[in-house]
């Protein structure tokens, strides 16, 4: 059974809360304890309705733990769950959002459990960050053109196509000052070698869209003819039938990490423990790929059925490259040139 949140109370913490390797306990013990415990909270921000869908599996998987899911998004999330930690416990379970740099002070600040479960072992250490933070899918940068509009032959196939004249006042994007994903992905043009990109994209005409939704969807009223745009709103226009091209750059395709975790004190560990496991799964992260349609990090898994998989790509996320110190940079150059100080 699902059922969304609305208002919690603080139950007792039970169960085995100081597990930490899952090379030292009986996993078997691990999964009667939480059939026991019966209830998995949930605090996450997978859009709906897929969120809701993904986690019905787990259920099927796991008929015995019912799932009580709040979706918000990151910010909202971060901010519920420093409450509730800052007075002296989470009300949830499991932890399921894009990477930050506020998960590092989680890290810190011991808010974090130690754990590693047994599908682990199937997955990249670029996945795995200090036994606590595990990457279960991506979210990449892409560029995308209106089919309707642009040619193949025409379509820009990298990142230095999008600054060519002939895409003046045709190209869009997300704000860099709102968005972290356009922040990453700016961060990687000037790896590439692309400098002076807020002046050049000004003198272009660069038009910006609210969120990622209204840049694709700017794409498909034909209000601009490519974008720069992560793909989970490109995989929902594609699922439409909307007449959008996607393409991943070979030189580099930029990524925020969906990450998983799980709080150091929460009402059923074992539950979140057994949910960790079974997201990173193969049965877990195939059904991720097939209900939500992004790519998803473990090996073997079979690519979306509307996107390429991360198989052959040049991924670089954003803990590789986006730091705190980058993302003001980049947020003040652009602030300064379309004079928003």
């Amino acid at each position: 059974m699902l059922r969304r949140r609305t208002l919690l109370s603080l139950p007792m913490f039970a169960g085995i809360a100081t597990i930490a390797h899952a090379q030292t306990i009986d996993w078997a013990k691990v999964v009667e304890a939480a059939n026991k415990q019966g209830h998995l909270n949930i605090l996450h921000n997978t859009p709906p309705p897929m969120g809701d869908l993904w986690l019905a599996e787990f259920h099927k998987a796991f008929p015995a733990i019912s799932v009580e899911a709040t979706r918000l998004g990151s910010s909202e999330l971060m901010q519920r769950f420093n409450t509730e930690y800052a007075a002296g416990a989470s009300q949830n379970d499991m932890l399921i959002t894009l990477w930050d740099d506020s998960l590092t002070k989680w890290q810190q600040d011991g808010w974090l459990r130690n754990f590693v479960p047994p599908e682990a072992a199937a997955f990249p250490d670029r996945y795995k960050r200090d036994n606590q933070i595990y990457t279960i899918q991506l979210i990449r940068s892409t560029i995308v053109s209106n089919k309707s509009r642009v040619r193949e032959a025409d379509a820009p196939k990298d990142w230095a196509d999008c600054f060519d004249p002939k895409w003046k006042d045709k190209f869009g994007m997300d704000p860099p000052w709102r968005s972290v994903a356009i922040q990453e992905m700016l961060a990687v043009w000037d790896q590439l070698g692309i400098k002076d990109v807020a002046q050049r994209m000004k003198a272009n005409g660069v038009r910006f869209f609210n969120g990622s939704a209204g840049v694709i969807q700017a794409v498909i009223r034909g209000d601009i003819q490519i974008a720069a745009v992560i793909d989970p709103p490109v995989i929902s226009a594609l699922a439409d039938g909307a007449p959008v091209r996607v393409i991943y750059p070979a030189s580099a395709v930029p990524a925020i990490a969906t990450v998983a975790m799980l709080p150091a004190k929460a009402p059923h560990p074992e539950v979140g423990m057994v949910f960790l496991n079974w997201a990173m799964s193969a049965a877990g992260q195939q059904s991720l790929v097939d209900i939500v349609g992004a790519t998803v990090t473990r090996p073997g898994t079979t690519a979306p059925k509307l996107v390429p998989g991360v198989e052959g790509q040049k991924i670089v996320l954003s803990t590789d490259i986006l730091t705190p110190t980058k993302q003001s940079a980049i947020i003040n150059e652009w602030r300064s040139v379309f004079g928003l100080q």
